[in-house]
């Protein structure tokens, strides 16, 4: 273990954030100018994390996670599938266990599991967060969706299996980019996410329709700013403005049964 890390970790009276910024970047995982604490304001919002469980559906590096457990949280659960022969994925794991284990964050955990392979008893969480994910919970359904009755079923499945594992009233984040964006509409790869296949998202309002199919509430919908936004408080942006950026939508609902 580098001294850096080690000096990162033990400076008294930091910050939760700071702390977790400090630890992140001694282990090269983002640089100075990353808006961690922004960004995670921007996902979580006033969420009370004291006292609650959490489980992340596609947590990565397990960000999100640990910036949960720093702020209270006594479990937290983050998915995070091994794929075979994938280096990336087993890269996630380690760092995540290297950070959780700085921060003395041992309430804090991953899983190599999808969200249909991980047990787990009902009523067992109070938030579920979904970031970059909804997507890719069945892809090859996913992009069916509009078309075919029984990919719908196959989303609807495993929309209900996150209820039955959510606590009732139990709060569902879910963060992703939109179908629609003037980009992808022209043709175009967007400049600023040119990674993103339009083609296999949907609009929040979908999203929020088929969650409601599976005991879920009504969904509140915000557009998200990106960062130069961020750094001046303005978190969500009318939904125009999010179709000429990066078409990111935040959709947060409840269990309700």
């Amino acid at each position: 273990m580098s001294t850096s890390y080690q000096v990162a970790t033990a400076e008294p009276g930091l910050q939760p954030a700071e702390r977790m910024r400090r630890v992140g970047q001694a282990a090269g995982l983002w640089n100075h100018g990353f808006d961690l604490s922004r960004s995670c304001r921007q996902i979580f919002r006033d969420i009370d994390f004291p006292g609650k469980s959490m489980l992340e559906i596609g947590c990565g590096k397990g960000v999100l996670c640990l910036w949960a457990a720093l702020h209270g949280a006594r479990e937290v659960v983050g998915l995070e599938p091994l794929a075979q022969g994938a280096f990336d994925s087993s890269e996630c794991h380690r760092e995540f266990q290297e950070m959780a284990k700085q921060l003395d964050l041992a309430q804090a955990k991953i899983s190599p599991f999808t969200i249909q392979e991980y047990d787990c008893s009902p009523n067992s969480f109070d938030i579920v967060l979904s970031v970059a994910s909804i997507n890719h919970l069945d892809e090859k359904n996913c992009v069916r969706l509009r078309e075919s009755p029984l990919a719908v079923q196959s989303y609807e499945k495993i929309f209900r299996r996150v209820a039955r594992i959510m606590k009732p009233g139990g709060q569902l984040i879910v963060v992703d980019a939109a179908r629609r964006n003037v980009f992808g509409d022209l043709g175009l790869r967007n400049p600023m996410t040119p990674c993103v296949e339009w083609f296999k998202h949907h609009q929040p309002e979908y999203w929020a329709g088929l969650l409601h199919n599976c005991g879920f509430g009504q969904a509140n919908i915000q557009w998200l700013s990106g960062r130069l936004l961020r750094y001046m408080g303005i978190r969500s942006v009318p939904k125009v403005l999010a179709y000429f950026g990066q078409s990111v939508f935040r959709l947060e609902t409840r269990r309700v049964r």
